[in-house]
């Protein structure tokens, strides 16, 4: 994970953020624009909750929150591949169909289990963690009908924050050696207005999606007042939302795996795992990231000048925040 340095700033931040949720008359109220405090149950922040709620009626947190079925954890390399490679996606997984998935590899070539994953954002692009170093592998992308595709990266580059910040935000863009199939696709990212829709209040928790290294993907409950991180915490739940009893909490490995928002039936990239309690959000790296991705993609001279692709948020009403954040 994140150096002992900036594990300790993310943990400040984690602090003061719990903080806020635990003094008593440090409240907020939400209220769509526009609308009275009935007007709620529209917002996203109540869809999020729903949502994932909706995913998993009828599924036990124990036996399916893992992605993957024939799949085993462990040190791969050519003599045991198939460990890795006899995965298909697991029909008893809570979140089974849902878009998005395939666009996260499933381990690496002389990898362990699923740590220090890349997730696509382009049919040539990913994004990871800066610390992780995922270029010195075959990668395996498992598309939506059980078949593997391998490819390896060209070249990498860590995105540079659009402003000024005390520590790094952990944030890079790969380039693969040839597109994916649609098959395999690609994953949204949260847009650039995503505070419009979730308030920057350190007394708000919200919705989302986990995933680490067991390939299982959880309710990870989320809060965005410490800008420009996002920070979770497994021990809290959002509203409702998903119980804690589907919440794991991350360990060292998990990093670079995606933090996402579930929305409608499709995962949207929202983080990745920078500190086992936070990382960067994404919303506030987006022109810094598609001018990475251009860059990459002139270097290496692949005419398809990718860039991200987001999800419109125009059917959840802009909600402000009053008696402070």
């Amino acid at each position: 994970m994140a150096s002992p340095g900036e594990n300790g700033f993310l943990r400040r931040l984690i602090f003061v953020a719990l903080l806020a949720l635990l003094v008593p008359g440090n409240s907020h109220v939400l209220a769509a624009e526009g609308e009275t405090n009935g007007a709620l149950k529209l917002t996203l922040v109540y869809s999020l909750s729903t949502n994932a709620v909706a995913h998993a009626a009828g599924h036990n947190p124990d036996n399916d929150m893992r992605a993957l079925a024939n799949w085993r954890y462990g040190d791969y390399n050519k003599t045991n591949l198939a460990l890795l490679t006899n995965a298909v996606w697991a029909t008893n997984f809570w979140l089974y169909g849902v878009r998005g998935l395939s666009a996260t590899c499933i381990g690496f070539s002389n990898g362990l289990g699923g740590q220090g994953l890349i997730t696509m954002v382009s049919p040539r692009h990913y994004l990871f963690a800066s610390h992780m170093h995922p270029e010195g592998y075959l990668v395996p992308f498992l598309d939506t009908n059980n078949v593997i595709y391998w490819r390896k990266t060209l070249e990498r580059a860590e995105v540079t924050a659009p402003f000024a910040t005390k520590v790094s935000l952990d944030t890079s863009v790969g380039i693969l050696n040839a597109d994916l199939p649609p098959s395999v696709g690609f994953m949204p990212v949260v847009p650039t207005n995503l505070s419009n829709y979730i308030p920057e209040s350190k007394t708000l928790i919200v919705q989302g999606i986990g995933m680490n290294q067991d390939m299982k993907y959880f309710g990870q409950p989320m809060g965005f007042g410490d800008v420009p991180f996002v920070v979770w915490d497994s021990r809290f739940a959002s509203a409702h939302g998903l119980p804690a009893s589907w919440n794991i909490g991350l360990r060292s490995g998990d990093s670079s795996n995606p933090e996402m928002l579930l929305i409608g039936n499709q995962l949207v990239l929202l983080s990745h795992n920078y500190s086992i309690q936070g990382g960067p959000n994404y919303a506030y790296l987006f022109g810094a990231i598609n001018q990475t991705m251009h860059e990459l993609s002139k270097h290496n001279h692949v005419r398809s000048d990718y860039q991200l692709t987001t999800v419109p948020l125009r059917n959840w009403p802009r909600i402000v925040v009053t008696g402070g954040k």
